[in-house]
């Protein structure tokens, strides 16, 4: 089984003036979170705006990501898609162009039964057939998985990984307990990073890490190291730059972040809408109050 750890940065989607993918942007966007020594890449998920791309927009961003990173990491496309046919085009394109995985949220929208959740991963899984790892964000979905759907996935063979986007720690304790080490998971929330460490996890998955990847790299290490004072000290430090972001639109916020580091990732898709020029300056100044300016690194 592939298993996977550290600091994956849930790329953000550079887009141009024209709502277009801005490719140098990304270019260097992933030249500094890689040169932060982050361990992976995660395209097209939640924080990259995703599902607000066209099928097109999501393959060609996922080719530019693994032709830039060049195998320096492992880069896992997420593929999740409305219908299950659009998600199968994404996965076999992924295996195409050598992701190292492909991530999925379940069937959202619709409400599916669990035969459509079983055919849905079996699909994609068949059309990938690389590592599956499914993203949990009940929240957003609809759907939680549980333990005991975790296990039936696990049957599938190509599934081997779940992102857990979830506060409920207790429940995915049980999800490792249940499933072991037949099982790569990652934590979601930026916010309880090391709490999910020190409950099993093997690495996370966030949103700000695109903008304090040295940050995450260096708690990931502090905890590895057994140093927990130092981890609990960056963890308060994360806490307060993502209340400080959850008090704007997450992800407009955040690119307007990138933009005060010298990282121009553009505007947000709509139906996201970008921050106000006050709202701007309001964020500069919370931003400074929460700390970010003194951890993040242009």
């Amino acid at each position: 089984m592939t298993s996977f750890h550290g600091v994956w940065p849930a790329l953000l989607t550079p887009l141009t003036a024209d709502d277009e993918i801005d490719i140098l942007a990304l270019h260097r966007l992933l030249d500094y979170v890689l040169g932060a020594g982050v361990h992976g890449i995660y395209v097209c998920g939640s924080t990259g705006e995703g599902v607000l791309l066209s099928v097109e927009e999501r393959m060609h961003l996922a080719e530019a990501t693994v032709s830039h990173v060049a195998g320096h990491v492992p880069v896992m496309v997420h593929v999740g898609a409305v219908s299950t046919r659009d998600a199968v085009a994404l996965s076999h394109h992924a295996r195409q162009i050598g992701a190292s995985a492909v991530s999925s949220v379940p069937p959202f929208y619709y409400s599916v039964k669990p035969s459509g959740l079983m055919a849905h991963y079996r699909h994609i899984s068949q059309a990938a057939q690389l590592p599956v790892y499914l993203y949990n964000l009940p929240n957003a979905t609809g759907t939680n998985i549980t333990a005991r759907v975790m296990l039936e996935l696990l049957a599938l063979g190509y599934v081997q990984g779940l992102k857990y986007t979830s506060y409920n720690l207790l429940e995915m304790r049980e999800i490792i307990e249940v499933c072991g080490d037949r099982l790569n998971i990652f934590s979601g929330p930026d916010e309880i990073l090391l709490p999910c460490l020190v409950m099993g996890v093997q690495g996370g998955i966030g949103t700000t890490y695109n903008c304090l990847p040295h940050l995450f790299v260096e708690l990931y290490d502090a905890w590895r190291n057994g140093d927990i004072a130092r981890a609990q000290e960056l963890q308060f430090v994360v806490d307060r730059v993502v209340l400080t972001l959850s008090s704007y639109s997450v992800i407009p916020a955040v690119k307007v972040a990138m933009r005060f580091l010298g990282l121009s990732c553009g505007g947000p898709r709509l139906p996201l809408h970008p921050l106000a020029d006050e709202e701007e300056a309001q964020l500069r100044a919370d931003l400074e109050r929460a700390g970010f300016f003194d951890y993040a690194r242009a």
